[in-house]
């Protein structure tokens, strides 16, 4: 089952603060190694939403058919000093299943039950 996750962040005024090239520095040091240490079980891609919306300043498109190694992720992700120095907040998790409702159909007709989508 592959599963997309959209990860909202919210860059703080904090993060803003600092000058671009200490910025550049955490993305290199923290960031980059921790998508890299992952690249094996997700499929990480980073998009900026700064100027498109008022509250989100970033979005991470992640699809894995491992919910464990996304989890995992998560968790190495929210002790990382992006977010643990409030450089970024977590805004909002979105999960999708890749063709959810064609499972959900499928199995619902081995089951007899009803079909709702």
């Amino acid at each position: 089952m592959k599963y997309q996750v959209l990860l909202l962040l919210k860059a703080t005024p904090k993060w803003q603060a600092l000058s671009k090239a200490y910025r550049e520095k955490t993305f290199t040091d923290v960031v980059y190694p921790l998508f890299q240490s992952f690249s094996a079980t997700l499929n990480i891609q980073v998009f900026s939403s700064e100027a498109f919306h008022a509250t989100i300043s970033d979005v991470l498109n992640i699809e894995t058919d491992n919910i464990q190694a996304y989890y995992q992720f998560l968790q190495d992700l929210k002790g990382s000093r992006i977010i643990s120095e409030e450089y970024f907040e977590i805004h909002d998790i979105i999960v999708g299943i890749e063709n959810g409702f064609r499972k959900f159909n499928e199995e619902a007709r081995l089951n007899k039950a009803l079909v709702l989508n």
